[in-house]
């Protein structure tokens, strides 16, 4: 079954230097630098992630990230905040063993431990999401080798037979 990444984005935002920076500045763009950041793991893992914000309204918004459908974000009610959402997700969770929550609070990780899911630090989460990049990119490379093993030469030149006068 399908891996289920639960980011605890709020946390994620105050774990990671240069996001708890640019959050300082503008929230708005923090959220969206933290959700970009994210992308390689449902595009190159094939998990699905979804992260958990607090929100203002009266109810939870819930959507899919650029498009893709296993990347999905969730700002909470007002009431009932992010980590209220995360706790809801695990107990709700027929498969709670599919199931890592990515923060730094002790309180939301022993409630995955209880309810039968996996839980890592934020630190865990980027060490992750570097080794998902790189793996993606040494696919990348090795898949535009040529037979000998050697990167394709890129010629920019327009093949003049093709054109007409």
């Amino acid at each position: 079954m399908q891996e289920h990444l639960i980011v605890d984005g709020n946390n994620a935002l105050h774990a990671i230097d240069e996001l708890s920076q640019e959050l300082s500045r503008d929230r708005n763009q923090a959220r969206e630098s933290l959700l970009r950041m994210l992308e390689p793991l449902p595009a190159g893992e094939g998990i699905r992630l979804t992260v958990v914000f607090d929100g203002r309204g009266v109810r939870p918004d819930l959507s899919s990230h650029g498009g893709m459908e296993d990347y999905t974000v969730i700002y909470s009610s007002s009431s009932e905040g992010a980590d209220g959402i995360i706790e809801r997700m695990l107990m709700a969770s027929k498969e709670p063993g599919n199931i890592v929550v990515a923060t730094n609070d002790g309180l939301i990780r022993n409630c995955a431990y209880q309810n039968g899911s996996a839980a890592m630090r934020v630190q865990e989460l980027i060490k992750r999401l570097d080794s998902s990049i790189d793996q993606t990119s040494r696919r990348v490379r090795s898949r535009s080798r040529d037979e000998d093993g050697k990167s394709p030469r890129f010629e920019n030149r327009l093949p003049l037979e093709d054109l007409e006068p």
